[in-house]
């Protein structure tokens, strides 16, 4: 298949700063405050739970290790739909592109949405019947800021990253200082509880929290340098969030017993900043999870949306001429970010977000391993390319990622088999799709792709739609709240 070269009117204005807050900014999210007491749960022991985030880091880092690699060789947008198209071929490529566009990209969108209105109305007391007119708010600001521009995008990013990390510094450094519990790591207290859950299942909550590393790559056509700021983005930025977890983890540890700790669950975080800090503390904390979610939600619409469009412009998905089309005013796939907003706000209303988190993992976790095995490929397909970047510590690095992905997907069919099987057959419908629009357009040139300019700026259309929106969902709520 050839390139698509309309990609190259996209903005090269990332940098490192704006990379390596996509990086933390997508990772650093509600697992860092969710995730912990399922985890201690889940293993039942403070020793076990600390080291189920350890290998959820190496995981994690040896995959975005791995995964520079075909960055830096690639660098075009769409990340992981440029790499298996290169290794594996259109149709491996279009049924990734197709699981990002109709599961992984809304799912996981409509799971921090989710749980930011969730948060959101617990933090202000609001009535739940108000859930989906925030949710409708959120994903309509979103849209507007990535609507403006990548740069704009970019700088929320940046400033969401620098908020968040406040309240999530205080936790970890108070509780660390201040805690007067016994940590098992440092002193065998003989805290623990009886669980007869696997290992495997602790390093999937774990790898929920860590999700998000690889998205950065899918703007690698945008990054300025990619070869120098790709692999300094991911390995920085992962190494980092390792500290973080591991502190955060640690210092709740030294603040709860075991049981109480799991019994608060999601509210762990909140209830170990009032008691060291009053209620003030915790509202702190409910707000540094707001904020780590809307630089969740802004890092993966402004890459996913990438993704979208790269599919557009290949013209193997319904609606591919809307979806490739690039807005003359901000240089952004506007419509496929709406797109996504669309269906990703669709999703929230109509599932969970617990269950949306479990499907978009699953479904990302089979082409990571793809991925992780394209690079032994690669080396072999493409021996004359130049590679700026290779793998650190070539062949153990892709190895470790390798076997830790089996793991994952092995975890996730044994214990959350319906999931499991729903996504697989959601992503092979994409089959039939890709050959129909295949014989579709045999021997045709296709023209796909324009860049366009609107005689309404895009981000009014966004804003004013928006606001149409909350409206009519605040009158919906109002009537079903009585």
């Amino acid at each position: 298949m050839s390139d698509h070269n309309l990609e190259n009117k996209l903005r090269k204005d990332l940098g490192i700063v704006s990379a390596l807050s996509l990086v933390v900014g997508m990772v650093l999210g509600a697992g860092a405050f969710m995730k912990p007491p399922a985890v201690l749960e889940v293993t039942g022991d403070y020793h076990y739970a600390l080291l189920a985030w350890i290998i959820g880091g190496i995981f994690s880092i040896c995959g975005g290790l791995t995964l520079c690699e075909l960055g830096v060789m690639f660098p075009r947008t769409g990340g992981l739909l440029v790499y298996l198209e290169k290794i594996y071929g259109a149709k491996v490529a279009h049924l990734y592109g197709w699981m990002i566009t109709v599961l992984f990209a809304p799912s996981l969108v409509g799971a921090l949405v989710g749980y930011f209105s969730s948060v959101f109305c617990l933090l202000f007391n609001i009535n739940d019947a108000f859930k989906m007119a925030v949710s409708a708010g959120v994903l309509g600001f979103i849209a507007f800021i990535n609507a403006i521009g990548v740069k704009q995008a970019g700088y929320l990013q940046t400033i969401a990253t620098v908020c968040k990390l406040i309240p999530i510094l205080l936790l970890a450094i108070f509780g660390l200082w201040k805690g007067s519990g016994q940590v098992a790591l440092f002193s065998a207290s003989g805290q623990g509880i009886e669980t007869m859950a696997p290992f495997a299942v602790a390093i999937l909550a774990t790898l929920f929290a860590y999700d998000g590393w690889a998205q950065v790559a899918s703007v690698a056509g945008e990054i300025h340098n990619p070869a120098k700021v790709l692999p300094k983005a991911i390995i920085l930025g992962i190494i980092f969030l390792v500290i973080v977890y591991a502190c955060i983890n640690i210092a709740l540890f030294k603040i709860f017993p075991v049981q109480e700790m799991v019994t608060l669950g999601h509210d762990a975080s909140a209830v170990a900043s009032q008691r060291m800090f009053g209620n003030f503390g915790g509202n702190l904390v409910a707000v540094g999870i707001m904020i780590s979610i809307l630089g969740g939600i802004n890092g993966y619409i402004m890459t996913l949306s990438r993704t979208i469009f790269s599919m557009g412009e290949r013209g193997t998905i319904i609606g591919a001429r809307y979806l490739s089309t690039i807005d003359d005013d901000s240089r952004s796939p506007v419509n496929a970010i709406i797109i996504l907003v669309i269906f990703s706000f669709l999703y929230s209303a109509l599932l969970d977000a617990d269950r949306l988190s479990e499907i978009s993992m699953f479904s990302i976790w089979v082409f990571y391993l793809l991925t992780f095995i394209g690079v032994f490929i690669a080396r072999k397909t493409y021996p004359n390319v130049v590679r700026s970047y290779k793998v650190i510590g070539y062949p153990i690095i892709p190895i470790v990622a390798i076997l830790g992905a089996v793991y994952v997907i092995y975890g996730m069919l044994i214990y959350q088999t319906v999931n499991g099987i729903a996504s697989i057959i959601l992503t092979l419908i994409g089959l039939p799709i890709y050959f129909y629009y295949d014989n579709k357009n045999k021997g045709i040139e296709l023209a796909l792709g324009e860049v366009k300019k609107y005689r309404i700026k895009t981000q009014y259309t966004i804003m004013i739609a928006a606001m149409v929106i909350i409206a009519l969902l605040i009158i919906y709520g109002s009537i079903i709240s009585k």
